[in-house]
C-alpha cells in the first residue's frame, strides 16, 4: 500500500484498528475491575482471618473474668494474645472493661467502639491508634457472682500489617493472572480479528485478480455477516453485466443498422458527381435527401433508445402529473407549420399523478403519436371538403375498479392495424409488423415498451373494429 492509500485509509478509518480498539479497551477495562475485585476480595479475606482470631482472643479473656466478692477479677490468659502475636511486625492491645466504661485492666484509652457490642454479637471496627490504623473486637458478657452481677466489655485490637502484608500478597498472585489472561484475551483479540477479516482479504483478492469483463458473481463461502454484502455485489455485477451486454448489443445494432444508410448515400453521392445531366443529379440529390432524413430518423430514435435504456436502469422516479406530460409531447409531436391532423384529446379534468421520469414519459408518448402519425392512413393527413380528416384519437383516463389504481393512456389511429403474428414481435428491436409502411426503423415500439416496463406498467395493442390500431398503456396511478 503507498504512502498516499495508507493516509487516505487513515481519514476513512479501519474496521481492523476499530475492532481491536474497542475490543482492547474492553480487555483493559475488564482487567482494571478484575484487579480492583481482587484487591476488595484480598482484603477482605485478610480481614475475615485475622478477625478470627481477635475474636477467639476476646472471647478467651472474656470467659477469664470473674465477680468476686463485689470485686472484679481477671485470670488474663497469656495463650490467647499469644495467638496474636503469630505476626511479629503487629502491635496487640486489649483493655477489659465495665458496662458504665470503667477500664479494670489493659490499655484504658483505646477507641471506644462505634456502638455498644450486644451480647453473643462481637463489634468489629477500625480505629486509629497511636498512630497507627488498627484492627479492633469489643465483646459484651454477663458475668453473675454469688451476690452481685454485672456486664463486662472485652476490647482487643491488633495493627493491620500482617492483615495489609496478607491482602498485597493475595493481589499480587491475582494481579499476576490477570496480566496473563489479559495479555491472552488480547492475543486471541488479535488473532480473533485477523482471521474475521480474512474473508473481507480473500474477497479483495479474488476480485482484483479477476478480469474487467468477468462479471460471474461471487461464488465462495463467506460468513452470515458477509452474505447481503457479496449478494448486494452478486447483485450489482449482473446489473453491470445486462447493462454492458444492452450496450454491446446497441453498439452492434447501431452500426448494422447505420451501415447501410451510408453506403447508399455515397453511392447516390458518387452517382450524383458522375452525372452530367442536371435532370439526374437532381433525382440524385432527391435520393440522397431521402436517405439522409430516413437516416436522421433512425439515429434520433437510436439516440432515444439508448437514452431509454440508460435512464430505466436509473429509475430516478419523482411523482409527474401524466396529463401534462401528454399536452408537451403533442405539442412537440405535431407539426406547427404546414398541414396540421386532427387530434380527437380526451383526458380528465384533475391531474392523473404517478411515479415516473418526466423524460422517459414524454419520450414514449411521443413515439406513439410519431407511429400513430407515420402508420395511421389519416396520418397523411387528407384534404376535403370538411377539412383534415381525424388523424388519432387520444384518451386519458383514470379506473379505480382494478386492485391497484390505474391511469390508463389510449392511441388510437386509422392505420392497418397489427396482424395477430405480429402482436408480439412488433416489441422487438428493428422489428416491422408486416404492414408497416416504409421508412420506419422499427425502435417506437420497442423504446416505449421498455419504458412502460421500468415503470411498473402494461401495454395492450389492439385492433379497431372500423379499421386501426389500438396502443393502450396502465400506469398504477398516485392519490390526486
Amino acid at each position: 500500500m503507498t504512502e498516499a492509500r495508507r493516509e487516505e485509509a487513515g481519514k476513512r478509518g479501519s474496521i481492523r484498528r476499530t475492532l481491536l480498539l474497542y475490543l482492547g479497551t474492553l480487555s483493559l477495562i475488564g482487567a482494571v475491575l478484575l484487579f480492583l475485585a481482587a484487591r476488595s476480595y484480598g482484603r477482605a479475606a485478610a480481614d475475615r482471618s485475622y478477625d478470627h482470631l481477635l475474636v477467639a482472643s476476646a472471647l478467651s479473656i472474656a470467659d477469664s473474668v470473674a465477680l468476686v466478692d463485689g470485686q472484679w477479677q481477671v485470670d488474663l490468659p497469656y495463650a490467647a494474645l499469644d495467638v496474636l502475636a503469630m505476626a511479629p511486625e503487629d502491635r496487640v492491645f486489649y483493655r477489659v472493661a465495665t458496662g458504665e466504661g470503667r477500664a479494670i485492666t489493659g490499655y484504658g484509652d483505646l477507641p471506644a467502639p462505634p456502638s455498644p457490642p450486644r451480647d453473643g454479637k462481637p463489634s468489629v471496627f477500625d480505629a486509629t491508634y497511636r498512630g497507627e490504623r488498627t484492627r479492633f473486637v469489643a465483646v459484651s458478657r454477663w458475668i453473675a457472682g454469688p451476690v452481685v452481677q454485672g456486664r463486662v466489655v472485652v476490647q482487643v485490637g491488633q495493627t493491620r500489617i500482617a492483615r495489609e502484608a496478607l491482602a498485597d500478597d493475595v493481589v499480587l498472585r491475582a494481579l499476576v493472572a490477570i496480566v496473563v489472561l489479559s495479555l491472552a484475551a488480547l492475543g486471541l483479540v488479535w488473532i480473533g480479528v485477523h482471521r474475521a477479516l480474512r474473508p473481507l482479504q480473500k474477497l479483495e483478492r479474488d476480485l482484483s485478480l479477476r478480469e474487467p469483463s468477468d462479471l460471474k458473481p461471487v461464488t465462495g463461502a463467506v460468513p452470515l455477516e458477509l452474505d447481503q454484502l457479496v449478494g448486494a455485489l452478486n447483485r450489482f455485477m449482473a446489473r453491470l453485466s445486462a447493462s454492458n451486454e444492452t450496450l454491446r448489443a446497441f453498439m452492434a445494432d447501431a452500426a448494422h443498422q447505420m451501415r447501410t444508410p451510408l453506403a447508399a448515400l455515397r453511392a447516390q453521392a458518387q452517382l450524383a458527381l458522375d452525372e452530367e445531366d442536371p435532370d439526374e443529379q437532381r433525382r440524385s440529390l432527391v435520393t440522397i435527401e431521402r436517405n439522409a432524413s430516413h437516416m436522421s430518423r433512425l439515429l434520433n430514435q437510436l439516440l432515444s433508445d439508448a437514452s431509454a435504456i440508460h435512464r430505466s436502469q436509473l429509475q430516478q422516479f419523482e411523482t409527474v402529473d401524466l396529463a401534462e406530460l401528454l399536452h408537451q409531447a403533442l405539442y412537440e409531436s405535431i407539426p406547427q407549420s404546414g398541414p396540421r391532423p386532427e387530434v380527437r384529446l380526451a383526458t380528465t379534468s384533475e391531474p392523473v399523478l404517478i411515479r415516473g421520469d418526466a423524460l422517459l414519459l414524454r419520450e414514449a408518448i411521443k413515439n406513439l403519436i410519431d407511429n400513430a402519425l407515420k402508420h395511421g392512413k389519416s396520418g397523411r393527413a387528407r384534404e376535403s371538403s370538411d377539412g383534415w380528416d381525424e388523424a388519432l384519437q387520444i384518451a386519458l383516463t383514470v379506473t379505480d375498479d382494478e386492485a391497484v389504481p390505474m391511469a390508463v393512456l389510449t392511441v388510437a389511429d386509422h392505420g392497418p392495424g397489427i396482424a395477430p403474428a405480429d402482436a408480439e414481435t412488433v416489441f422487438e428491436r428493428f422489428a416491422r409488423g408486416r404492414d408497416a409502411a416504409a421508412g420506419g426503423a422499427g425502435l417506437g415500439l420497442a423504446i416505449v415498451k421498455r419504458i412502460v416496463d421500468s415503470h411498473g406498467g402494461r401495454i395492450d395493442l389492439s385492433n379497431r373494429v372500423d379499421g386501426g390500431l389500438i396502443v393502450t398503456l396502465r400506469f398504477p396511478r398516485l392519490p390526486a
